[in-house]
């Protein structure tokens, strides 16, 4: 089943349902609806769920155990489509969290709540000039307001992973074109080059950068470097 590791511990599953503030006219997405317990407490509280699995043997055991009439399942990937909703709920898949966020980024939403891998929710904070400074910092720098909620341990999952999680909120602020993340990600491809000389294969000449690298400036100055001149 794709190595996913489901959340066991109903405590936290309420702490994730709370942290959402889900009002009964609200839409919701989901991402991995895996073994559907975090599916059903989203359909006792929205308007309407639609809830997203790529493995066709989970997705084909949730059809017979949801049977909610709120509730739309889907087999296809999320990030590959132009759902449309009020609020993001889901504790991720992690090989999917980069993903995941950078398609958010392109989607008018209200807020998210999204379970993580520690370490990705590390780089979403990270500086300029940190090792962990990414392109997927810049975008969510421009796109949300992001808050860490609390931590989870390995033992409220079954199988427990390896690794630390959080849960992080998110509002959205803005909202990116696809085309505009892929540059972001192609300027940080060059993440160790001069600013000023990777600003002028964008059209920008005499840029203020001085001798800072692309890893060094700040979110809105790899926004203007992307817009190019």
């Amino acid at each position: 089943m794709l190595g996913q590791h489901f959340l066991a511990d109903k405590a936290i599953l309420g702490k994730i349902i709370d942290a959402a503030s889900i009002q009964d006219n609200e839409s919701v997405c989901e991402a991995g609806t895996g073994n559907g317990v975090l599916t059903a407490e989203l359909c006792k509280k929205a308007a309407e769920v639609h809830s997203y699995e790529v493995d066709k043997k989970l997705f084909e055991n949730m059809q017979k155990t949801l049977l909610f009439p709120n509730l739309v399942l889907e087999n296809k990937d999320l990030f590959k489509t132009e759902q449309k909703f009020d609020v993001f709920v889901s504790n991720l898949p992690y090989s999917r969290s980069r993903d995941a966020f950078e398609w958010l980024a392109t989607k008018r939403f209200d807020r998210a709540v999204i379970m993580v891998q520690k370490e990705f929710a590390d780089k979403l904070f990270a500086l300029p000039g940190d090792d962990n400074y990414r392109a997927i910092t810049v975008v969510c720098a421009l796109c949300f307001d992001i808050k860490r909620l609390f931590k989870v341990g390995r033992n409220s999952f079954n199988p427990p992973p390896s690794v630390e999680s959080e849960v992080l909120h998110l509002v959205c602020k803005q909202v990116l074109d696809p085309d505009f993340v892929k540059k972001i990600n192609m300027i940080f491809s060059r993440r160790n080059k001069k600013a000023a000389s990777v600003a002028k294969t964008f059209g920008i000449v005499n840029a203020e950068f001085g001798q800072r690298r692309i890893d060094q400036l700040g979110p809105e100055e790899i926004m203007k470097v992307a817009k190019g001149g």
